[in-house]
């Protein structure tokens, strides 16, 4: 089945008694933080938006593309609750749970899952159910530091029979045959990222069962959502769904997003942002007395990778 429709439609729900109206909708987006080029008016205003914990923290980063990539990140959540919640992104207190996941206490409850890599910075959240989010590269043009046999044998205990041919059987292309792979274990991450186990978890129990092979390059919009899940060799219930979605970057590379979530969520395509429209709509914080200067020139002075 392949899924492309961003239709919206009105839902009442029964949350404690108490009828809430919401769009049953998901919140789908990305920014491609590889093209940002900070400026100083951007970058001081960004880190008033966000706590001084979280702008200390990312300013302990090394490298100037890890301190970028985690400010995008704080901003992106920020940005995701005022547009679920019709309010200012100042106004949301953001706590970090025993495993560092960002959330947020809500009435009714709002989950939401962050992932950067590569090029990319996305977020996707939902008032039905947990969501685990993942992106990894898909197609880029760099020739690999290693074969695809080599990688798939290194990780050989994480893959099960079915995934590990779906790796190196499907095609003798090496491109492809890494496609196969980053989509594997962008689907592996998703649902660990939805149980919210993090490390830990054994990747070999789940085994992926790939209904479409190939995405239709002439639809960037498409989602796939046929993909089939087992875990311990019995197919889960019907009730979870996993949407992937290729983002066609410049030059010919590409990246995919992996979404594990509820069925119930609306199946639509993410929603591509600049660092404007984030910016337009994220708010100071009234008590952020940040030494702003002092933020700008730390990031200056970040190596550069």
């Amino acid at each position: 089945m392949l899924l492309d429709d961003s239709h919206v439609d009105d839902y009442f729900f029964d949350f404690n008694n108490f009828y809430f109206k919401y769009y049953i909708k998901m919140y789908r987006y990305y920014i491609n933080c590889k093209n940002w080029k900070p400026t100083r008016d951007e970058w001081i205003y960004a880190t008033r938006c966000i706590t001084k914990i979280e702008v200390e923290r990312i300013d302990q980063f090394l490298f100037q593309r890890d301190a970028k990539f985690a400010l995008c990140g704080q901003l992106l959540i920020r940005y995701l609750l005022s547009k679920a919640f019709q309010r200012k992104s100042s106004s949301f207190q953001i706590q970090r749970s025993e495993r560092g996941r960002p959330f947020i206490e809500s009435t009714p409850k709002f989950d939401f899952n962050l992932s950067h890599h590569n090029q990319l910075v996305c977020i996707a959240g939902t008032f039905d159910g947990q969501i685990g989010c993942d992106t990894m590269e898909y197609r880029i043009n760099s020739e690999p530091k290693e074969s695809i046999e080599s990688l798939t044998n290194l990780l050989r205990g994480e893959f099960t029979k079915n995934e590990y041919d779906f790796i190196l059987n499907k095609s003798k292309d090496e491109k492809i045959r890494f496609c196969h792979f980053y989509r594997l274990w962008g689907l592996k991450e998703s649902y660990v990222k939805w149980l919210g186990y993090g490390i830990g978890f054994k990747l070999s129990r789940l085994n992926f069962c790939i209904e479409t092979d190939n995405f239709d390059e002439n639809n960037s919009q498409q989602v796939l959502s046929d993909t089939k899940l087992e875990i311990d060799n019995k197919l889960i219930d019907e009730k979870l769904r996993f949407d992937e979605q290729i983002i066609y970057l410049q030059d010919n590379e590409q990246q995919i997003i992996t979404l594990c979530l509820s069925n119930r969520n609306t199946c639509q395509p993410f929603i591509e942002l600049t660092i404007d429209d984030i910016l337009k709509d994220c708010t100071p914080l009234d008590d952020n007395e940040h030494d702003e200067e002092k933020w700008w020139h730390s990031f200056q002075r970040k190596k550069l990778q």
